[in-house]
C-alpha cells in the first residue's frame, strides 16, 4: 500500500515536471520568436524596407504589448511618411496610432500623431473628436493642448452677406441684405418675414417693423400690437415697463408709446428705458430722463449705451466727464479713480475694453485693470471671448486667458452671443455670421 502511494506521488511529480518542461519550452520558443522579429524589423529598417519593418514590429506585439514597440512603429512611420506622403501611408499610420492610443490612452505622442495626420488629410472633424477623446483619456502635453485649442476655436462664415445688422445678444439678430430686413435667431436661422425696415428686437421678441402700408409694433409671432402712421429711420428697444420705444423720425429721436403718442422732447440720440430712465443726447450734453420726459441726472460729455440701448450695463454706468471716461454706480457716484481716454460697452459684467493713449486694454467694473493697454483696438468680452485689432487694422479674438484663439483675418468683429455666433466683416460694407465649426 505504501509502495503504491509512492508510485503515485512519483508519477504526479513526473507529470508536473513534464508540464513545466513544456511550459518553459514554449516560453523559450516564444521569446526567441519575439527576438527574431525585433531583429528582422531592425534589419528591414536598415535596408529601407519600412513596410516590412512595421509589419515585423506589429507581429512582435502579439508576444509583448510594449510601449517601446509602438514608439518604434511611430518612428518608422515618420521616416516612411516623410519619404512617401501619400494618402495610403497616412491612413496606415493613422490606423496604427489609433491602436497605440487604445493600448496606451494616456500617451500623448500617439494621439498627437493621429490628430496631425487627420488634419493633414483635411479631416478636422475626426481630428477634433480624437483631440477631445485624448484629453478625456488623461493624455497631456503642451502640443496636444495647443492643437485642441486650435480645433476648438476653428470658425467658419455663413455664406449670406448683410449690409446692416442690429443685435442685443438676446437670441435675436436684425439684418438687412441691402434691400429687405429680416429677423434671425441667435444661431442665424430666419424667424421672420421680410420687411422694409426692422428695429432692435427686445427680449420678448417685440420690435418696430415697417411694411408697404405703415409702421407697426409686432410681437415674435409677427402679430400686430400697435400701428403708427409714421416713417421711421431707425428704432431702438421697446420697454414694456415704461411703454416707450425710441424712434428716429425726421433726423431726430423721440419716444413713442403704443397709443402713437410721443414723450415730450427731441434728441440727437436716445437710448432705451431701463428702470424707468433712459440716456439721451441733446446738443453736446448727455443726461438721463425719466418716462415723463423729466431730466433726472447730471450732464455728461458722453454716455455709453450697451447693445440694448441701456445706460446701465453690468450694474454700472460708463460716462465721460471733465475730458475722461469713468465708471459710475447707479447713483452716479464715481467708482475708484479709474479714468481713460475712451471705453467700449460692458456686456454681462465682463471685462471692458478701454483706451489710454493709442492702445487698448481691459478693466473690470470696479476699475481694476486686468490687461494693460497693448492692442491697436479692442472690444469688450462677451461669452468669454473678445475681439482685438492688430497694427494692420485686422481683427481676431482672444479668450479669457488673453490668448489669441481666432486669427486676425477680419476688417471688423463684434460680440459673441450665447449661441456662440458673432457678426464679422470680411469685406468692405458687408457682414457675415461667424460660428464655430465644432461644438
Amino acid at each position: 500500500m505504501k509502495g503504491s502511494k509512492i508510485l503515485i506521488t512519483l508519477g504526479m511529480i513526473g507529470v508536473l515536471a513534464g508540464g513545466w518542461g513544456v511550459f518553459w519550452s514554449k516560453n523559450i520558443h516564444s521569446y526567441l520568436e519575439y527576438k527574431n522579429l525585433l531583429a528582422s524589423a531592425e534589419d528591414s529598417l536598415k535596408d529601407g524596407l519600412y513596410e516590412q519593418a512595421i509589419e515585423r514590429y506589429q507581429q512582435s506585439l502579439s508576444y509583448s504589448d510594449d510601449i517601446k514597440t509602438y514608439q518604434k512603429i511611430k518612428e518608422i512611420y515618420d521616416l516612411y511618411y516623410a519619404e512617401e506622403p501619400t494618402a495610403y501611408v497616412r491612413n496606415c499610420y493613422i490606423g496604427d496610432m489609433s491602436a497605440a492610443t487604445v493600448a496606451y490612452p494616456k500617451q500623448a505622442e500617439f494621439w498627437q500623431a493621429e490628430i496631425e495626420l487627420y488634419m493633414e488629410g483635411k479631416n478636422d472633424s475626426k481630428a477634433y473628436a480624437a483631440a477631445k477623446k485624448a484629453l478625456n483619456s488623461g493624455a497631456k502635453s503642451e502640443e496636444l493642448t495647443a492643437v485642441y485649442q486650435k480645433l476648438l476655436y476653428e470658425v467658419k462664415l455663413d455664406y449670406q452677406l448683410y449690409t446692416e445688422f442690429k443685435t442685443c445678444l438676446n437670441g435675436y439678430i436684425t439684418v438687412c441684405d441691402g434691400d429687405k430686413w429680416q429677423v434671425l435667431d441667435g444661431k442665424g436661422e430666419k424667424v421672420s418675414s421680410q420687411y422694409q425696415f426692422i428695429g432692435l428686437i427686445n427680449d420678448e421678441g417685440d420690435g418696430i417693423y415697417t411694411n408697404d402700408i405703415d409702421t407697426r409694433l409686432l410681437d415674435k409671432k409677427e402679430v400686430t400690437r400697435a400701428r403708427f402712421e409714421i416713417t421711421v429711420q431707425d428704432a431702438g428697444y421697446y420697454s414694456e415697463t415704461s411703454g416707450y420705444v425710441p424712434v428716429k423720425v425726421d433726423d431726430k429721436w423721440k419716444y413713442l408709446n403704443t397709443d402713437g403718442k410721443y414723450l415730450p422732447g427731441e434728441y440727437d440720440q436716445a437710448g432705451s428705458f431701463y428702470n424707468h430712465k433712459a440716456a439721451v443726447l441733446q446738443g453736446e450734453k448727455w443726461f438721463l430722463i425719466d418716462d415723463t420726459g423729466k431730466t433726472v441726472s447730471d450732464n455728461y460729455e458722453d454716455m455709453k449705451l450697451d447693445l440694448y440701448g441701456s445706460y446701465v450695463q453690468g450694474g454700472v454706468i460708463l460716462a465721460k466727464k471733465d475730458g475722461a471716461y469713468h465708471i459710475y454706480d447707479l447713483e452716479e457716484n464715481q467708482i475708484g479713480d479709474f479714468s481713460c481716454d475712451d471705453m467700449d460697452i460692458c456686456i454681462d459684467g465682463g471685462l471692458i475694453a478701454f483706451k489710454q493713449g493709442d492702445k487698448w486694454g481691459y478693466v473690470d467694473v470696479e476699475g481694476n485693470i486686468a490687461v494693460e493697454p497693448q492692442y491697436a483696438g479692442a472690444k469688450s468680452f462677451s461669452d468669454h471671448l473678445a475681439a482685438i485689432c492688430d497694427e494692420n487694422g485686422y481683427w481676431g479674438f482672444i479668450n479669457s486667458r488673453y490668448e489669441q484663439v481666432i486669427e486676425s483675418d477680419y476688417l471688423d468683429a463684434y460680440y459673441f452671443n450665447s449661441d456662440e455666433t458673432c457678426m464679422v466683416s470680411a469685406s468692405d460694407g458687408t457682414y457675415q455670421i461667424m460660428r464655430f465649426v465644432f461644438e
